[in-house]
């Protein structure tokens, strides 16, 4: 049975209160999942979250089994006019500082919140999602084990002869066969010289003995995101140039789990990888940021990027680290696993 996470909804309060709010709107569709988990679809509901309770208006054909199952909600179904709804809500409760995530709602909404006299706070929800909690890191690390077992797999399936196609359809196949729900995001597959374009279209390309291979690939697990990357050598001897390369990716990646700390800045930790591959002499071929936050979406905003100056990566926050080297038309290296932030520095989900 469905719950309202109320561990969650304690730290939204908090967040609420430290603004100077007396309530928040979300309408988003992963900030709605995150509260109420996988029940609706994407414009369906939006919900007004206060100090004394939570208020919800959706379709109406949601209304008696909210109502059932949701008894902590005062529940309205509604299937027009929603952002009016809840502006006549919120007069009725005499609420006087209303906030609402501008980034995240239409035009439309955002214009009828503003002449409600509501409040535009961007990014409202991002350091509260940013931190995960007990539980939610569980659930991440159970997501992880399914990949890091899928890679053990591919490792015995793959052989001669096999197509990039193929060997992402097996990939899919394993770990839904072992507790997936989906794919975080489109797998890649990429055989040889085609590794080099670091967001590779997996394509029809047959493997052969004596050939590097990238997997890069993730999984949805009770509506969490897993992510890894491999790069590995297909044969006998790899040749000496991606013995170089990837001891170059592979030292840069565990230069940022031995430097990376608490409060620095993504740009801060990002440099960490950057300048160990700029230093190799390998600079220019490392071609994006350093990786991305993670959570119930694949891409979340704690990402290690040169560009991210001002958000401080905070205890508990997750986040990809997947430096690569990518030479067009020769080769491509990445290495990814993925991390949350402890007060002592980072520590692999898995």
């Amino acid at each position: 049975m469905p719950k309202l996470d109320a561990d969650k909804l304690a730290l939204i309060r908090k967040n609420i209160k430290k603004q100077g709010l007396d309530a928040f709107i979300l309408s988003d569709y992963h900030d709605v999942k995150y509260l109420m988990g996988s029940i609706f679809n994407p414009g369906e509901v939006i919900m007004l979250i206060h100090s004394k309770g939570v208020y919800l208006t959706g379709r109406s054909l949601y209304e008696a089994p909210l109502t059932a199952d949701f008894p902590e909600i005062k529940v309205e179904g509604c299937d027009v006019d929603r952002e009016l709804r809840v502006v006549q809500t919120v007069r009725k409760m005499k609420l006087k500082k209303v906030g609402f995530d501008g980034l995240k709602e239409t035009y439309h909404a955002g214009k009828i919140y503003e002449e409600a006299g509501f409040l535009n706070r961007e990014k409202f929800l991002t350091p509260v999602r940013a931190g995960k909690t007990a539980a939610e890191l569980k659930i991440m690390k159970d997501s992880a084990k399914i990949l890091y077992k899928a890679y053990r797999h591919m490792l015995a399936w793959l052989e001669p002869g096999v197509t990039e196609k193929q060997a992402a359809e097996e990939l899919e196949s394993f770990m839904r066969k072992n507790g997936a729900s989906g794919t975080s995001f489109k797998t890649i597959v990429a055989f040889g010289p085609n590794a080099a374009n670091p967001h590779y279209i997996t394509g029809r390309t047959k493997l052969k003995k004596n050939m590097p291979v990238l997997m890069d690939y993730g999984c949805v697990y009770k509506d969490y995101c897993s992510d890894i990357t491999r790069t590995f050598w297909f044969g006998d001897t790899p040749s000496e140039e991606f013995i170089k390369i990837f001891s170059i990716v592979k030292a840069a990646h565990d230069e940022v789990v031995k430097k990376a700390r608490c409060g620095q800045s993504g740009a801060e930790i990002d440099s960490i990888a950057r300048n160990y591959i700029q230093a190799a002499g390998y600079g220019k071929y490392f071609t994006h940021r350093t990786g991305h936050g993670i959570g119930m979406q694949i891409h979340e905003d704690a990402c290690l990027s040169q560009d991210n100056t001002s958000m401080p990566i905070k205890e508990n926050y997750c986040f990809s680290v997947e430096p690569g080297i990518y030479i067009p038309g020769r080769i491509g290296v990445r290495y990814e696993d993925c991390f949350y932030m402890t007060k002592n520095g980072i520590k692999q989900i898995k």
